[in-house]
């Protein structure tokens, strides 16, 4: 019984080989050597969500250390550690023994730089909280867009808002979308998770927004945009709609950028976010 070509597709790509290789090796009736890169290496969300922590807690400790090693040498400090409590023990201390220098003033001084550490500091985890979270928010969207039904006579942007200003809530909960009304998870009658493609399917029906049954997906090919003339280029990588962006002048920072990306993820099902 011969593989389906998806099946392949999908092999070839967690094995970072081509698919017609996989595919020859297969329908190959002799003993065939396949070339399977030995560096290799595949992840599951718990061990990426680790690494990420992981990196991050190791980034926030490295640049404490490196903060705290250049106001060390800057003011000349004998001190071995690396925290900023201990940076402040010291530059005290050595503020209370320099007698050329007031120690309220010298202390006054050196702790207006502790606080500018801090809150330098502070900036830094802000600014990775925001951008986890704006990660975060741009994967569970791509994630609602595979679950809107075709047929639907709103935008998938505008099927999620409609959602959510009826109560609907949406979240990632071990790897998959949890939907909520009202604050509380949506389940059957043996308390297991309605899938969210029923949910929004019922919900677009209800408000007569749903042109047909929805059964074809978001892949469906007769589905919303189909026959309109010249096709859409559709991206199938992060670093293609980064390139373009670059060529255009336009920055890849911004919610123009975020939504080509979200569109991107809806328009193809196997787009990839890492690279």
């Amino acid at each position: 019984m011969a593989l389906k070509k998806e099946a392949i597709e999908a092999i070839a790509k967690l094995a970072k080989i081509k698919a017609d290789d996989l595919q020859a090796a297969i329908a190959d009736e002799k003993e065939v050597d396949l070339s399977i890169p030995e560096n290799l290496t595949t992840l599951s969300e718990d061990e990426i969500s680790t690494l990420k922590k992981n990196e991050y807690k190791n980034g926030k400790e490295s640049g404490v250390e490196m903060a705290v090693k250049e106001v060390k040498q800057e003011l000349n400090l004998d001190f071995q550690g690396k925290s900023v409590k201990g940076l402040v023990e010291a530059a005290t201390k050595k503020a209370i023994e320099d007698a050329k220098i007031p120690a309220n003033e010298k202390v006054a001084e050196l702790q207006k730089k502790v606080e500018t550490l801090q809150s330098t500091v502070q900036e830094q985890d802000k600014k990775l909280a925001e951008k986890d979270s704006e990660v975060a928010g741009v994967k569970l969207k791509s994630e609602l867009f595979k679950h809107i039904p075709a047929g639907a006579s709103l935008e998938n942007e505008e099927v999620i808002e409609l959602m959510k200003l009826k109560g609907y809530g949406f979240e990632m909960k071990d790897g998959k979308v949890i939907a909520t009304l009202n604050g509380e998870a949506i389940a059957d009658k043996l308390s297991n998770a309605v899938p969210v493609k029923d949910i929004m399917t019922d919900f677009l029906k209800e408000k007569k927004l749903l042109a047909d049954d929805g059964s074809g997906g978001n892949d469906d090919p007769k589905g919303r945009g189909a026959g309109s003339g010249k096709p859409p280029v559709k991206f199938t990588k992060l670093s293609e709609i980064k390139e373009k962006f670059k060529s255009e002048g336009k920055s890849t920072l911004g919610v123009e950028f975020n939504e080509a990306v979200q569109k991107a993820v809806a328009d193809y099902k196997e787009f990839d976010m890492q690279s």
